[in-house]
């Protein structure tokens, strides 16, 4: 019989969101002879030993006291492994293949204890940014034990091994909000009895600051922040090394409430104790950066970038004492962008081009360089970083967002665009469209058929505006343009300042009449609710009539969908909201036509309601064509 090796032990409780990821990340382990997997369940109601039992047949049951650490002990005493190992079902581990041979490594240094990395997720579906803390979770078998009712502390032995073993953390993240309320409750609860028990308790103080912040109750974690830390000042040095954390989450907090100089204050305070905590750097630059001190904050985030500037692991990540919230590559990426911000502003180019390259993010680097290149109005070599670059249509993105953003005047345009129209690719010749006196429908046709046009970058949408006195061309190219990427497209140009709702309107001007099109009907429906909805002047008089056309061209194409009778039968029962609407608003012109004024009245009522933004236009039409206010 093969000696077991190593015990994975869990304690659960209605897990069936979280088990089966958890479980099918230890597959690797578990097809090993020399492997156990031990489940103790505390009394779930949904499909959690369900799913535990595709995995191992070591599921156990205990009744919940109250008592973490009881529950984690008695999960132990059920392992014959030499080794055990502590997960949650909202953990899922990185590297399972690595684990028994970090544990061999672990013993050829006669250490009792493995420490491994968890990276604490913020998203569900981003693995990349993450909240990382360092935790003693492999214990040889007798040198561990558990205390503390609530966050349940381990008590290990030394010498301790820092693994490369690393376990994703998903119980951070508040998508089932009625299981993060139960376990906010619950954890609260627990904190608060021990609080009334022992009230100078400076961790538990500093753990119910936590559980407020979590909960995103930022003032109230600032109030037990601010307990823990008065508690901590009355302690000597070494007590205070030792809850280094909270002046971190103190000092987090405080920035989240707006409160920087008193973030400032903490986080420097924590540095004179610990000048390797990464994390009080970047909340101290941030917090100048915020009140405009930004010299001293760009020092700050320098220093931060120091941690990371070797190729080696900052030593202090595995003090396991400590969380870090800045230690990912959005954080790093944030701080260059601050620096980098600060030396544009300042016209210290020499300075942007030594931190450009320190992106971690492919995008942020290419955004910069196409940044620094228009600042210094350096055309061609931006066209020679285009040209040498593999992501170019990337690049084209960013160069047509910062003509807008800096408001590149017309002569500056033309140089960029004479620039690139030596290219013959995509962007090239979109860069011809606005230099040279040519046909405008060749361009257009070749960057609408140079690949999918839902996947085109939405400011190639521009184009389309250029040939409003071609109403055959347009009429024809909007019809080659399925209606979602239309709208989608369009709202995106919109949002990101390529075109204005002056250019959407003028287009709606040349194919309002078009209505014996089907094709053009419903893209005129599309554009119009656009600008219905969105247009920022919602007084402009030109509005009404783009609703009077909507309004009629939806009512025409539910003639054209459905008989009369199926419209009145079945309105209630349409998919969408915009096609209830043209049906209510086709049976207040039948009712009109019956002499029904109080069916009128009442299917617009209804059509307000299923509408609501609208209601302006629609309170009007009701008084010009019903003849009375609703």
């Amino acid at each position: 019989m093969v000696k077991t090796k190593l015990s994975i032990c869990m304690m659960v409780k209605d897990e069936e969101k979280n088990l089966k990821r958890c479980l099918e990340s230890l597959k690797p382990l578990l097809l090993r002879e020399d492997v156990e997997l031990i489940i103790v369940d505390t009394g779930s109601k949904d499909k959690t030993i369900e799913i535990a039992k595709n995995y191992t047949t070591r599921i156990y049951f205990k009744e919940w006291k109250h008592d973490f650490s009881e529950m984690r002990n008695y999960t132990i005493s059920l392992a014959s492994g030499d080794w055990i190992f502590i997960l949650d079902a909202d953990e899922e581990v990185e590297n399972p293949e690595n684990v028994i041979e970090e544990i061999k490594k672990a013993e050829k240094k006669q250490a009792n204890t493995i420490c491994l990395t968890v990276k604490n997720l913020t998203q569900e579906d981003d693995k990349k940014n993450y909240v990382i803390n360092i935790s003693p979770r492999i214990f040889k078998k007798n040198y561990i034990k558990y205390w503390g009712r609530v966050h349940n502390q381990p008590i290990y032995h030394e010498p301790i091994y820092y693994s490369d073993i690393a376990i994703y953390h998903y119980g951070y993240i508040l998508l089932d909000t009625r299981l993060m309320e139960y376990k906010y409750k619950r954890t609260v609860t627990l904190l608060l009895n021990e609080l009334e028990k022992d009230p100078t308790n400076v961790y538990y103080r500093y753990q119910l600051g936590v559980s407020y912040s979590m909960y995103g109750k930022l003032k109230e974690a600032s109030i037990e922040f601010e307990k823990a830390y008065n508690l901590l000042r009355t302690q000597n040095s070494e007590t205070k090394k030792r809850f280094l954390v909270l002046y971190s989450l103190y000092a987090k907090t405080l920035l989240g409430l707006g409160l920087y100089d008193m973030a400032r204050e903490i986080a420097e305070e924590g540095i004179n104790f610990n000048s390797d905590y990464i994390d009080l750097y970047y909340i101290a630059g941030q917090s100048l950066y915020m009140v405009g001190r930004r010299k001293e904050a760009v020092e700050y985030f320098k220093r931060y970038l120091d941690f990371f500037a070797k190729n080696e692991k900052p030593r202090v990540l595995n003090d396991p004492s400590l969380a870090f919230y800045y230690v990912n590559d959005y954080y790093i990426d944030q701080a260059i962008s601050y620096i980098l911000q600060y030396y544009l502003d300042a016209n210290n180019f020499n300075e942007v081009k030594k931190y450009i390259d320190s992106f971690r993010d492919i995008n942020s680097r290419l955004k910069h360089y196409v940044l620094m290149y228009l600042e210094l109005r350096e055309y061609k070599k931006l066209k020679e970083f285009y040209v040498q670059c593999k992501q170019k249509e990337k690049i084209a993105e960013f160069i047509e967002k910062f003509i807008v953003e800096l408001k590149l005047d017309e002569d500056e345009r033309n140089k960029l665009y004479e620039e690139f129209a030596t290219i013959s690719d995509l962007y090239g010749r979109y860069a011809e469209l606005w230099i040279k006196s040519i046909d405008a429908t060749e361009i257009i046709n070749y960057i609408f058929r140079y690949g999918e046009i839902k996947n085109l970058s939405a400011f190639y949408f521009k184009a389309l505006f250029c040939c409003l006195g071609r109403k055959e061309f347009l009429i024809n190219k909007l019809k080659e343009i399925d209606i979602l990427t239309l709208r989608k497209k369009i709202a995106e140009a919109l949002a990101a300042k390529f075109i204005d709702f002056e250019d959407v309107i003028n287009l709606l001007e040349v194919i309002k009449k078009e209505k014996a099109d089907i094709d053009i009907l419903t893209r005129y429906i599309a554009l119009a609710l656009l600008v219905l909805l969105n247009f920022p002047r919602q007084s402009d008089e030109r509005l009404y009539e783009i609703f009077l056309n909507y309004t009629e061209n939806g009512i025409l194409l539910m003639n054209r969908l459905y008989k009369n009778e199926e419209i009145k039968e079945k309105y209630r029962y349409f998919l969408s909201d915009e096609e209830k609407y043209f049906a209510l608003m086709y049976m207040i012109y039948l009712s009109l036509q019956e002499k029904r004024m109080d069916k009128s009245i009442k299917y617009l009522r209804e059509a307000i309601a299923t509408m609501p933004k609208l209601v302006k236009h629609l309170k009007r039409f009701s008084k010009d064509i019903l003849g009375v206010d609703v």
